[in-house]
């Protein structure tokens, strides 16, 4: 899939819109958000790593869906693509995706740190 530098880090206007503008609930989502996805990152590795494309499958869609929450839609975008893949057995094309990911997911970080 490749980076998609489209789509925001953090879009930080779709998290306060779906928020109805509450700065402390959307931060809450974010903070949600970086405590479960750290876990099942690491997880989703690991299943891929394994060829458990069932798990792997699972947890990209867990992913995605938090990613979409918290308006992190790069993330959501490439999480996507890795469910796909793993839904379609094909977990051997997932390693630069998985990269990508993960270098998301520390852009995410990084951008929450800004968010308020």
């Amino acid at each position: 899939m490749g980076q998609d530098t489209a789509k925001p880090v953090l879009d930080r206007e779709d998290l306060l819109t779906r928020c109805l503008g509450n700065i402390e609930f959307a931060q809450r989502i974010l903070s949600r958000f970086r405590e479960r996805c750290a876990e099942d990152l690491a997880s989703l590795e690991q299943a891929a790593q394994a060829g458990d494309a069932d798990t792997a499958a699972t947890l990209a869609h867990r992913i995605k869906g938090s990613a979409g929450n918290a308006s992190a839609l790069s993330m959501q975008a490439v999480a996507a693509a890795i469910e796909q893949a793993a839904r379609q057995g094909t977990l051997g094309s997932v390693q630069d995706d998985l990269r990508t990911l993960r270098h998301e997911w520390d852009q995410f970080l990084s951008a929450m740190g800004h968010f308020s």
